[in-house]
């Protein structure tokens, strides 16, 4: 889990795409890759966002007709709590 402390278009991405920084609390930051689907750059700002941390972070999104929808906690969480 973390909170996103910046979004920048994906220098280099062949479709289009965001680069993320995400602070993941005691964890570090990490860089994210994420596809923009319908989220504007300076709504994803301080938003909580799930992480894959395999290899390349890649922000977890599900997948819908409207374009990918990002997964979500409900409730507050601190950045850098694991996810099962």
């Amino acid at each position: 889990m973390g909170r996103v402390v910046s979004v920048d278009d994906h220098p280099g991405s062949r479709a289009p795409s965001y680069l993320l920084q995400v602070d993941l609390g005691g964890r570090g930051r990490r860089e994210a890759q994420m596809e923009p689907g319908d989220y504007a750059k300076d709504e994803l700002v301080g938003s909580l966002v799930i992480l894959s941390l395999e290899d390349a972070a890649i922000v977890l999104a599900a997948r819908s007709h409207a374009g990918p929808r990002l997964v979500r906690p409900d409730a507050a969480v601190e950045p850098g709590t694991l996810v099962a």
